[in-house]
């Protein structure tokens, strides 16, 4: 079973821990670790020569241009630093986050949206990828879109899915999030729409609830209590640590990075 089917919550670090490292970075996926995160949440693009690296900024600075990350090769990333006032960091391929943390670690991609030098290579890739890092129960695919969500179940239909949405995305009329593709049994509402009633018509449905962004503690024991798969946060100790104060930890973070 996918271990983000499985109680309590686990406990995602949205981006890694941003607060000393620049988002998307190995810095901050480490500072997540030592931070008691169950999880990473990562956003995944494509190179020019179809590598999955891991931003969620469409463009990077080369030099003195900023350029789509679509159009540069991975040879043209080695020179790319990301900053974040006086920190920095590089962009890093979703192959050595996979590797780094191990046969234990716990993801939740998000492919984001960008051209590919072909349609579908992004879902291939990153259902590919996770397969062969032995990584498909430990891993939830998410998109706010339905094809991309579609497209990844056809290249691995092992792959557990989540359609991210909030206010402005359309859902019929009476329903409390939209329609969902064939074989997505996950949602991923925004932190206002993450109602009781929400929590209920999942459950019944059997559909996972992975609530973003969830940074006061309190409501993080409120969705724990309702069944939330997971927790999407930019403040992972808070969270933890309001968490185990209910009995709602779960009793294993992520497992540590391997020696460098």
């Amino acid at each position: 079973m996918n271990v983000f089917r499985s109680d309590p919550p686990l406990v995602v670090a949205r981006r890694g821990s941003t607060r000393d490292a620049v988002e998307n970075t190995i810095e901050a996926f480490d500072q997540a670790e030592a931070d008691g995160a169950d999880a990473l949440h990562l956003d995944v693009r494509l190179t020019a020569d179809g590598e999955v690296v891991v931003s969620a900024e469409a463009e990077v600075v080369l030099g003195n241009r900023r350029l789509p990350i679509s159009s540069l090769y991975l040879s043209d990333l080695l020179g790319v630093t990301v900053t974040k006032g006086e920190r920095s960091g590089a962009v890093p391929l979703l192959r050595d986050v996979l590797t780094r943390y191990g046969h234990d670690g716990r993801f939740l991609v998000e492919l984001k949206p960008g051209p590919a030098p072909r349609p579908g290579l992004l879902e291939f890739r990153v259902a590919a990828l996770l397969t062969q890092f032995n990584a498909l129960e430990r891993s939830v695919v998410a998109s706010s879109a339905p094809e991309p969500l579609r497209r990844i179940r056809e290249a691995q239909p092992a792959l557990e899915t989540a359609f991210c949405y909030d206010g402005t995305v359309y859902r019929p009329e009476g329903r409390l999030w939209p329609n969902l593709p064939s074989g997505c049994r996950g949602i991923a509402p925004a932190v206002a729409l993450a109602s009781e009633r929400l929590f209920a018509e999942a459950k019944a449905e059997g559909v996972a609830v992975h609530v973003s962004t969830v940074n006061d503690p309190a409501e993080a024991v409120r969705f724990a209590r309702l069944g939330a798969a997971s927790l999407v946060t930019d403040d992972v100790p808070a969270v933890v640590a309001a968490l185990r104060a209910a009995g709602l930890a779960r009793p294993n973070a992520l497992a540590p990075a391997s020696a460098e």
